[in-house]
């Protein structure tokens, strides 16, 4: 698939500070305390966890002698991420899209619908968000801009019948993608969750082709990873989608949870619009991030 025109050089808020802090290093086969104490500080309020910046500290130590800070960090980071077995995820046909409230759950819904639009093939949009009445217009509004065909129920509350109803007109349409948007909630609201866990169920007595992608504001550092963390507890979370990236995100949030969840970012969001999404690419990411 084509990768939407923009990119990520623009959206990180650190650049000047890990410039800054690695430039001054002499050697990183000799790091000094105090350079590994900077090296940490930098990292950590660049939203890297602290179980990644230490694996990265412990990597830089590695590197070649000579090695400019740019190279030296690309691999350092690069390795923490490429050493683990991070699970593979090809899109489903299906795709939930779940998160606490205001992660961006219904703008993605229509920006990957878009995308796949883009990208010659069919979508079913299914607004399964019973609480909240704008983003079921929302969502309305956007598929018929784009054509797009669109499921919803204002006759019921409850959503897993609305997301049964939306996955069998989509494979009756013989739709390559059904895109489902949920309600936000907190990993705290037992209910909720629960409400959650019967979508999926609902969804699996039709098809195990399932993508669960949580979407998650690149704003929220670690808070982020905890979000994660718990929704993985209730469903199996393949997919991440990080949203709000357009320039005052600090960027290490994403491979954070990428070292912590073993799952695959597949989209960043940058803005409001549709285009504004893009494939995650991790060489690219972290050229960007660094340069």
């Amino acid at each position: 698939m084509k990768i939407f025109k923009n990119t990520f050089s623009k959206i990180f808020n650190t650049q000047t500070k890990i410039k800054e802090t690695f430039s001054n290093i002499l050697s990183f086969s000799t790091l000094s305390n105090e350079d590994k104490s900077n090296i940490e500080e930098c990292l950590l309020e660049s939203d890297l966890s602290w179980d990644l910046t230490q694996e990265t500290l412990k990597n830089l130590e590695k590197v070649k002698k000579n090695e400019t800070w740019e190279n030296a960090l690309y691999n350092s980071l690069k390795k923490s991420i490429e050493s683990l077995e991070i699970r593979s995820h090809d899109l489903k046909k299906i795709i939930i899209i779940v998160g606490v409230n205001g992660s961006g759950k219904t703008t993605s819904a229509a920006k990957i619908a878009n995308f796949f639009k883009a990208n010659k093939k069919s979508v079913t949009l299914v607004a399964a968000d019973t609480y909240r009445a704008a983003a079921v217009e929302q969502l309305k509004i956007w598929s018929q801009r784009t054509n797009i065909n669109f499921i919803s129920n204002p006759n019921t509350k409850d959503p897993a019948s609305i997301a049964y109803d939306g996955v069998k007109s989509g494979i009756a349409n013989n739709d390559d993608y059904v895109i489902i948007d949920t309600a936000g909630r907190l990993h705290t609201s037992k209910n909720l969750m629960n409400e959650l866990e019967k979508i999926f169920r609902v969804v699996k007595s039709i098809t195990d082709e399932i993508s669960v992608f949580i979407s998650i504001d690149g704003n929220t550092g670690q808070n982020g990873i905890r979000q994660a963390v718990e929704f993985g507890k209730v469903l199996p979370l393949s997919n991440v989608i990080l949203n709000k990236m357009d320039g005052t995100a600090k960027g290490g949030s994403a491979l954070s949870i990428m070292y912590k969840m073993l799952i695959p970012i597949s989209f960043i969001g940058v803005g409001e619009s549709f285009e504004d999404l893009i494939e995650f690419d991790l060489d690219y990411y972290l050229k960007s991030l660094i340069k």
